[in-house]
């Protein structure tokens, strides 16, 4: 799938030198490609650092734009302030969000890290309170049914939802269980998703309950059918915030970070 253009290659070999299955190696002071061995990872890295576009995968350049996007030089403390300012909002308004908004976040979350550059996450986007509220009438049957997770109950009997919380745009994301790794694939993705959404002023949450229950309950699999041998992997409630958070909280438990 990794093809060399001879008549472009330079023979600089920074292409052997970024392969970390040893795919492109050096022959003779020219780049050649193992097309036997097993294992490209497929992470483009081959084409993105030949100076001369002399690499293509499937017969396309790897590419996306000749010169890279530049980041200010304040970025990184930018970012810091971004990441530990982020917050899960469950007070939303009642609209939902914009369309092209969620999909922007969605074409962010395609840029995530995958194994072997499977990108196997797929999404469900739920749009109103509507639907929303049907979904909360089947999980609450199936929970005075079943006796599980008898919480969700009591509280929403109180005004508080812990399922949905006041979204009214949910984003439920889906995938291969045989893809290399589904979860931390679809937890990167959705991740992308979530800080891409809030660097627009919109609120998230992650939705532990619902993932599950989308998995367990036989009503909500008819709502939202999968292919064979898929699941879903997580799922993010999202909206408008009603709040302003004026502080940082402060962490009760740090990561353990230990150094040998």
């Amino acid at each position: 799938m990794v093809k060399i253009d001879y008549d472009k290659c330079v023979g600089c070999l920074r292409c052997t030198r970024v392969c970390i299955f040893s795919i492109v190696e050096a022959q003779e002071g020219k780049p050649f490609v193992l097309t036997e061995k097993p294992g490209c990872a497929k992470c483009m890295h081959c084409g993105i650092v030949c100076p001369e576009g002399a690499i293509s995968f499937d017969d396309k350049l790897m590419m996306v734009a000749e010169e890279k996007p530049l980041v200010g030089d304040s970025f990184d403390e930018e970012m810091e302030s971004f990441l530990m300012t982020r917050r899960s909002y469950r007070n939303f308004k009642p609209e939902p969000v914009d369309m092209e908004e969620i999909r922007r976040a969605l074409e962010a979350a395609s840029w995530a890290p995958s194994a072997k550059n499977q990108h196997p996450t797929k999404y469900y986007v739920v749009q109103g309170r509507e639907k929303i509220d049907a979904m909360m009438d089947i999980i609450l049957a199936y929970i005075k049914e079943s006796g599980e997770s008898p919480e969700v109950v009591s509280e929403y009997a109180r005004g508080n939802n812990m399922v949905f919380g006041k979204a009214s745009t949910l984003i439920m994301a889906y995938a291969r269980n045989n893809a290399i790794n589904p979860a931390v694939d679809t937890a990167l993705a959705l991740d992308y998703a979530d800080l891409m959404l809030q660097s627009r002023g919109i609120g998230t949450c992650w939705a532990g309950y619902l993932t599950r229950f989308l998995n367990k309950i036989p009503a909500l699999k008819e709502m939202f059918p999968l292919p064979e041998n898929n699941s879903f992997y997580g799922s993010l409630m999202v909206g408008y915030p009603t709040e302003d958070y004026l502080y940082i909280p402060e962490r009760l438990k740090r990561a353990d970070i230990i150094i040998k």
